[in-house]
């Protein structure tokens, strides 16, 4: 605000410094600002604003990395003076987990080798405040008509209310706090009756319950929404509620419950003060950066954004997870301190996707850990940002590899280690390979082209949601060939249709079946895409009534089949006219750079060739496991 004073002139309409974040070399001073001495903690400090501060091996780690980089750079007069504001809580912080050691926190083991008078290298001298203050750098401003807000620190912390029920002092919360099931959440993520909301918000002690329940009602009315807990002159808004939730969370012992500290924190629409300069220093390191999952031109980020416009943007292409959102902010804010600590460790990636960096950490945990690749998302979600940092970095260096082959010589292109690693998640294994009838036998003709091509056409199906009479019975009988189907974002755990609950409650033609699957479906918000998945499922029915043996070991996911169906139809030369000419192989490699003109073909392919490619891509998927 100081800053934003200085310059302005009202008479010549000049304005001041933008108001914006003021980084370590502007907070390690000490300043005379209309007479009185401040100091300023360092923004990434701030617990208020996000979350991983809370994180104290992250916490740690950035201490040392702003010492290094305020050593590199300071050019003041006077010494650089780092202000750390030392709390009980932040003392106390990993005591349970470092009882053995000598120090019982990672912040008490930075003091004494601080007290030691060198911090990786660079010469430090530890001390009270007031002492230091006699040799630090220093800046005056004295602004006329300025009214300094002198309010002490302790005001400006965020107290946690008491409104939400919580577990008694001493009482173990792991017997309480229990993730909800799939059926729970999804037959949450109908509910529209608030009544029955705010009760059940009243009289549960489960946390992730609480978050579920405080994310429905935002989704149906609004953060400012008054939950009519209070009274007039003190309403009680979900903002509140969801505060609390995330204040509670971070507090958790032994650690915070990183979890629900990112679904509080996502629905909150939290978002870090520095990303705007988190993107700027990637951006001018000659990177580039891709949001979301999906392959669109308009998410990517080639030159600096403003904060509203970045905030926008990774809100419109993070996946429906409102958790992505948040997570994504994590990866960017990682990926900056990797490129300025390691600048060399992202040197085969001139474009930084984080939506796939994303994937390639679930993958790695699915195959260590044999789980699905929703249960995987699920398990990056429980880790610290100090754990989720540190994968970030071993797929970042290991897995965007690529063997020493040049695919301009005509050579046989391999794949990076990250597509292997995703394309072995994503294998099927089958009960039966060799006598499976893999050509669709069909007695209907060949539809005709429709006026205005078939991507209008599928665009006015999905919109209408036009089915089939057989459709809902046809999606029951294939679930009686695999363990279930994920309809949508594969790395959400709501979006399953499992096979055995499914099998054993539901008969083909029940409405709830019906009502479950089309839920799903409705989720799509793009009309086209929702139509093709109804062609897949409808293909992959038709596949399994003509192989009644067949046996999927996996979960089929649509995102993952027609998204190979997609890329195995641009690798067709008999039905592709692809960009480059030459090998397959050379057209694999350089897939990448014309994959929205790959979905763009095949959305205009009639049914009967989707159909045809979706079980192709079953096909390729089941080879991939061999």
């Amino acid at each position: 605000r100081v800053y934003n004073h200085l310059g302005e002139n009202s008479k010549l309409g000049l304005s001041g410094r933008p108001i914006r974040r003021l980084r370590s070399l502007m907070t390690s001073r000490v300043f005379q600002i209309q007479g009185q001495q401040i100091v300023f903690l360092p923004t990434f400090l701030d617990q208020q604003q996000f979350y991983i501060t809370l994180d104290y091996h992250f916490l740690v780690s950035q201490i040392r990395a702003e010492i290094a980089y305020i050593s590199r750079h300071w050019y003041q007069l006077g010494r650089a003076t780092m202000t750390l504001l030392l709390t009980k809580e932040l003392l106390q912080e990993g005591q349970a987990e470092f009882q053995n050691q000598e120090y019982n926190s990672p912040l008490l083991a930075l003091l004494h080798e601080l007290q030691g008078g060198r911090c990786q290298g660079v010469a430090i001298r530890l001390g009270p405040l007031s002492q230091l203050m006699l040799t630090a750098g220093t800046e005056q401003i004295n602004l006329p008509n300025f009214v300094l807000d002198d309010r002490p620190t302790d005001a400006l912390v965020v107290a946690p209310t008491n409104y939400l029920r919580s577990h008694r002092a001493g009482e173990s919360s792991t017997n309480h706090d229990i993730p909800l099931t799939i059926n729970q959440e999804f037959r949450l993520e109908l509910t529209t009756d608030l009544r029955w909301l705010l009760n059940t918000l009243r009289q549960t002690d489960n946390i992730y319950q609480q978050v579920e329940l405080l994310h429905r009602l935002v989704k149906i009315k609004s953060l400012n929404f008054d939950t009519g807990w209070g009274d007039v002159d003190h309403p009680v808004t979900l903002t509140q509620l969801l505060t609390e939730v995330y204040l509670r969370a971070g507090q958790a012992q032994p650690h915070p419950n990183w979890a629900v500290v990112r679904y509080s924190a996502g629905v909150l629409g939290k978002v870090d003060m520095s990303l705007s300069d988190v993107v700027t220093e990637i951006l001018v390191r000659g990177k580039q950066i891709a949001v979301g999952m999906a392959y669109s031109e308009d998410s990517l980020i080639d030159a600096p954004i403003a904060h509203s416009e970045l905030v926008e943007k990774i809100d419109t292409f993070c996946r429906e997870d409102i958790r992505d959102r948040v997570l994504t902010q994590e990866i960017l804010i990682y990926l900056s301190l990797l490129i300025k600590a390691e600048p060399r460790s992202l040197d085969g990636m001139l474009t930084l996707r984080v939506g796939y960096l994303i994937l390639l950490i679930t993958s790695e945990i699915a195959i260590e850990q044999h789980l699905t690749q929703d249960e995987a998302y699920e398990a990056l979600m429980a880790l610290s940002p100090f754990e989720i940092k540190n994968r970030l970095r071993h797929v970042a260096i290991d897995y965007q590899k690529v063997d020493s082959v040049d695919p301009t010589k005509g050579d046989s292109f391999t794949r990076t280690k990250g597509d292997q690693l995703v394309f072995q998640q994503e294998s099927l294994h089958l009960s039966q390979n060799k006598d499976i009838q893999w050509n669709l036998q069909s007695e209907a003709e060949l539809t005709p082209l429709p006026v205005g091509g078939w991507l209008r056409q599928r665009r006015r199906d999905g919109a209408v949601n036009r089915l089939a009479t057989d459709f809902y019975p046809s999606i029951w009988q294939l679930l009686e060939h695999c363990p279930g189907v994920i309809v949508g974002d594969k790395l959400e755990k709501r979006n399953r249709l499992e096979s055995a609950p499914i099998l054993a409650e539901m008969t083909p033609g029940e409405r709830n079946f019906a009502l479950r699957v089309e839920h799903l479906l409705n989720k799509i918000t793009a009309p086209e895409y929702r139509q093709m998945n109804i062609e897949a499922l409808m293909a992959l029915a038709a596949l399994s009534e003509q192989n009644p043996h067949l046996q999927v070991a996996e979960y089929i996911v649509l995102d993952v089949l027609i998204g190979h169906a997609v890329r195995l139809a641009w690798l067709d030369p008999d039905l592709s006219k692809p960009l480059t000419t030459g090998k397959l192989d050379l057209r694999e490699a350089v897939y990448a750079q014309y994959k929205a003109q790959a979905w763009s073909n095949f959305y205009e392919t009639s049914p009967q060739i989707c159909a045809s490619y979706i079980v192709k891509s079953l096909q390729f998927l089941s080879q991939l496991a061999v």
